[in-house]
């Protein structure tokens, strides 16, 4: 971007989020500003009388029954926030709204701050403390239990912002910015400026302002700001002045250079910026000043560096005024217009024509509607826009109203726009925009080493959604689906990168694999193909199993698609100086080359195993992923294993399903058990004769199941003292260390200790002896709830290890799909991710990819509201609709209740606002503070007379070991 090189250094906006009245995300937002909606609402006189309006004041005929609300004001989702249901309810709703616009702004964008290495920022304000006044000071009961520190922390405007950065776990800069109308562009330029000095690394910037009582009109007076029909007319002739709205906005920013690198989508760019105050030069406090507005827009173009003539678009504070919309265009006219002859060729608009002034959160929203603009090339109309007032001589400025959707086409240079915010008391703020940027194709892993010639880049993705209850996860696996059905132009690997590592991970979870994003959408509408669940409590231990069987040609979309897989394979591969085709053909070499990089893939997904296990030469694999045997030694060892076991005769194999200790007393000299895989199901080589009739069990006197393999077997007794010598003598050569990770031998059946590790005369058994993975599965289940991943091709080992398996335990998994199966190695490999994930196991999957807009989390929201005293209320008595607690009891005059448990159970709920509480929930672990606490203890005291300590709190801090305490302190404590 050459063209920027003499401003100061550009900030992308690259996420967004905004709750106005009609719109209750940005994409409804955007639908209405298109459709060219007014989101105005006229109430009823009925609708009126119940929000409280006096009956003379809605019959008053200068009474305008319009308001521009949110809906659903009271509702918030407190526990995604980590809030108790009292903790919201006490919180200014201004507060809550801007919380949970930041969080999805931040969703927007496609960040979770707990995976941001930088330091994020939040910069906002917002409008009056109404509630705090109207409805929490209004209640008598709230304030008999709850202290002004508590009130004031979801209330005031210090805490704002910081509470925001304590919610979200931010740990960049955090300051509120008040300056009344222009607050939230103010703050976006704070925001700015922040990041050009390094103060941060992103930033959350923007305001809101709530309009309470809410269902409330307003009576004009001739000469106030305020409509005189509930219609705001920027710039016409019948504009009478503004309507005051409920919303607001938050914008995500960044360097715009770290953004392109991150790959981040970019929704617009701020070129430049600027704030500056009228000071006296106006008629008055509130009035509106040329030479402030005129100073700050051209100081904002000269810190972009960029001509005005290539400004189209002015997003104005306009609200209708007749008086102040002329001061601006003037304003305007006097820097855009300079130098100039040609006019009107900048459209002009004003988003308060949609929504209403929103105050504190009208600059950001304009911000927010310029950036849409400037994404899709269209602008929508400034509604209301007739004839011109007759004080704004449009013909002879730069600028014409855009009255109606227009196609904004960008001509010799890029779309740009510029946004105004002017606050009562002076303050005035403008932000030059100019259009995203194009989005270089940032290309795929391409390797031509090893296998394949022409590796082709893997089309198969990994979906993962997560949400704090099912019915969430449910509604948010919706919205993907009917996002990804209405965008189809998505590059898939986009959307998995977008959902992997820019959402928090909760606890009920979904995962689906597809290869297309059509095929995604069928997937995500199929209940069959989603992996579904909560997250468990305990998570499992994960075991790796490593088999020895001949394996298939590799998969060429794992190698392509993961280059950990390749590189793994590629090294062993050289460690032997073979080819990848040729090594993968050779049974045991291949099959330790196929485990060892699926290992380490899993490994680089974050997987930990707590042990390892290898069927026969699958504990070479084990053994030097725990670092007894170099890459290069343990190939060796097992090529040479792999020599040994082909010269030795091969003779007919069973799977008899009977133990061991059966077959000890039934099996002819000539037949060996050679495999022991489960309680009762061996391997067994013999001659074929030896089962030509089954043999019988001698405790139930049925007859023993056996099947003949389809390959025949080595024959281990042929094994001579020469191999075996052979074989340990390479072994002492390799020089084998102890290992540093645990794993089980199926040589012993026990976990390898470091004296079996580095004991050459242990390897070689693994040639001539039993394989006893059973007993080894039976070790690894001993240590609790146990997930089995094969790291080779097919099942046959998970299907060994199922056998073992408790109830309800979880099924044994495969990463690569056995011979002659339909699905593809990544699809096989990364549905067992997602199953893994599914449960609570760290696998993040790596992998490149760009951020992309998706459908953010689906809040639960249920109503947090103190509702103020009725007026005819005027009893000293504190009431509440909240379960009556021990104080109020007590004020009451009334007895404080004799089981303690139930009245601190009251007392719990009071402050709380939690019900249902069980004898041994925690005060701390429900949401309770040291703060909250402190008002416990002066609540007991009320109600009791017993002064607990903080500490007796802390030393018992559940709701039965807390009532006991009371109870033994009580003045007549009972024995």
């Amino acid at each position: 971007m050459s063209e920027l090189d003499d401003g100061v250094e550009p900030i992308a906006i690259i996420g967004m989020a905004c709750r106005v009245p009609g719109a209750p995300d940005l994409g409804r937002f955007w639908e209405n500003l298109v459709a060219g909606r007014d989101a105005r609402t006229e109430l009823s006189r009925e609708r009126l009388l119940r929000a409280g309006v006096p009956a003379e004041q809605a019959d008053d005929p200068d009474y305008v029954p319009v308001a521009y609300l949110l809906d659903d004001l009271a509702d918030f989702d407190a526990g995604l926030f980590g809030m108790t249901p009292r903790e919201a309810a006490l919180a200014d709703p201004q507060h809550r709204l801007f919380l949970e616009l930041c969080h999805a702004a931040l969703e927007h964008a496609g960040w979770d701050p707990a995976r941001h290495p930088g330091d994020i920022g939040v910069y906002g304000g917002r409008g009056m403390e109404n509630y705090r006044w109207r409805h929490i000071h209004a209640n008598r009961a709230i304030m008999a239990v709850t202290d002004h520190t508590t009130i004031g922390n979801g209330n005031h405007a210090d805490t704002f912002t910081t509470l925001v950065s304590y919610h979200l776990n931010l740990r960049g800069p955090s300051v509120g910015v008040y300056t009344a109308c222009s607050t939230s562009l103010v703050a976006v330029h704070t925001a700015a400026e922040a990041l050009r000095a390094g103060e941060c690394d992103m930033a959350l910037a923007g305001g809101v302002s709530i309009e309470l009582p809410a269902d409330h009109g307003y009576l004009h007076r001739e000469g106030a700001a305020d409509s005189a029909d509930g219609r705001c007319r920027p710039f016409d002739a019948a504009a009478t002045g503004t309507v005051a709205g409920s919303g607001g906005g938050v914008v995500l920013l960044k360097r715009l250079g770290d953004a392109l690198a991150d790959g981040d989508h970019v929704h617009a760019v701020v070129l430049g910026n600027a704030v500056n105050n009228d000071g006296a030069g106006k008629v008055g406090f509130t009035a509106s000043g040329v030479a402030g507005q005129a100073a700050v827009i051209a100081n904002a173009l000269a810190t972009a560096g960029v001509d005005p003539r290539t400004v189209t678009y002015v997003e104005a504070s306009a609200t209708g005024s007749a008086l102040g919309d002329p001061i601006e265009v003037e304003a305007l006219t006097s820097v855009y217009g300079r130098g100039r002859a040609d006019r009107q060729w900048c459209a002009i608009g004003s988003v308060k024509s949609n929504i209403g002034h929103l105050s504190q959160g009208a600059g950001v929203v304009g911000l927010i509607k310029t950036a849409l603009a400037l994404e899709h090339g269209l602008i929508p109309a400034s509604l209301g826009y007739t004839a011109a007032n007759p004080a704004i001589d449009f013909a002879a400025s730069p600028f014409y109203v855009n009255a109606t959707l227009a196609t904004w086409d960008a001509a010799d240079t890029p779309r740009r726009a510029a946004v105004s915010s002017f606050g009562i008391g002076g303050t005035n703020a403008h932000v030059v925009l100019q259009q995203p940027p194009g989005r270089e194709d940032n290309g795929s892993r391409v390797t031509t080493s090893g296998l394949y010639l022409q590796p082709r880049s893997c089309s198969a993705r990994l979906l993962t959604v997560s949400a704090r209850s099912a019915r969430a996860r449910d509604v948010a696996v919706a919205r993907l689906a009917d996002h990804l059905a209405a965008n189809g132009d998505l590059d898939l690997a986009d959307v998995a990168h977008t959902l992997r590592t820019g959402r928090a991970e909760h606890s009920h979870r979904a995962a689906v694999v597809a290869t297309s994003t059509a095929e995604a959408v069928t997937a995500l509408r199929t209940p069959q193909r989603l992996c579904t669940g909560p997250a468990t409590v305990t998570v499992p231990r994960v075991v790796l199993l490593f088999g020895d069987q001949a394996v298939p040609p590799g998969d060429p979309d794992l190698y392509a698609a993961e280059p950990v897989f390749a590189e793994a394979v590629d090294r062993c591969a050289a460690a032997l100086g073979r080819s990848v085709p040729d090594l993968l053909a050779d049974p045991l070499p291949g099959s330790f080359a196929l485990g060892y990089a699926v290992a380490l893939l899993w490994r680089s997904w974050g997987l930990r195993p707590a042990t390892m296990l290898g069927h026969g030469t699958g504990e070479y694999v084990a053994a030097t992923l725990a670092g007894v045997f170099t890459l290069p030694a343990a190939l060796r060892l097992v090529e040479l294993h792999g020599r040994l076991q082909g010269e030795l005769p091969t003779t007919p194999a069973f799977t008899v399903s009977a133990s061991a200790a059966t077959l000890a007393g039934l099996l002819p000299p000539e037949a060996a058990v050679v495999a022991v895989n489960g309680p009762a199901s061996c391997v067994v080589t013999a001659p074929a004769d030896v089962f030509a009739q089954p043999l019988t069990d001698p405790a139930t006197g049925r007859p023993i199941p056996a099947r003949r393999l389809r390959a025949d077997l080595p024959q281990r007794t042929a094994v001579t003292a020469a191999m075996l010598g052979e074989l340990a003598a390479a072994v002492a050569a390799a020089d084998p260390s102890a290992p540093v990770q645990p794993y089980l031998s199926c040589r012993t059946g026990q976990p390898v200790t470091p004296f079996d590790a580095t004991d050459p005369a242990h390897w070689a058994g693994l040639l001539g002896e039993p394989v006893l993975f059973g007993p080894a599965v039976g070790v690894a289940l001993a240590g609790g709830t146990t997930q089995f991943l094969e790291c080779g091709p097919g099942r046959q080992l998970a299907g060994l290890a199922q056998m073992q398996l408790p109830k309800g335990s979880p099924a044994p998994l495969p990463s690569l799909p056995a011979a002659g199966e339909p699905a593809d190695a990544v699809t096989t490999c990364y549905t067992a991710a997602g199953r893994l994930w599914v449960q609570g196991l760290p696998v993040t999957l790596g992998g490149t990819g760009r951020r992309v807009p998706l459908p953010g989390y689906p809040y639960e929201r249920t109503r947090h509201w103190i509702d103020p005293d009725p007026p005819a209320a005027a009893a000293p008595t504190a009431t509440s609709t909240a379960p009556a607690d021990a104080t109020a009891a007590q004020a009451a005059g009334q007895a404080a209740p004799p089981d303690p448990a139930a009245g601190l159970a009251a007392v719990w709920t009071a402050l709380l606002g939690i019900e249902h509480l069980g004898p041994d929930d925690d005060f701390f672990a429900v949401g309770g503070t040291s703060l909250t606490a402190v008002q416990l203890v002066a609540q007991v005291r009320a109600a009791y007379g017993v002064r607990l300590s903080m500490r007796q709190i802390f030393d018992a801090p559940t709701l039965s070991a807390m009532a006991k305490t009371i109870e033994q302190r009580l003045p007549d404590a009972r024995p």
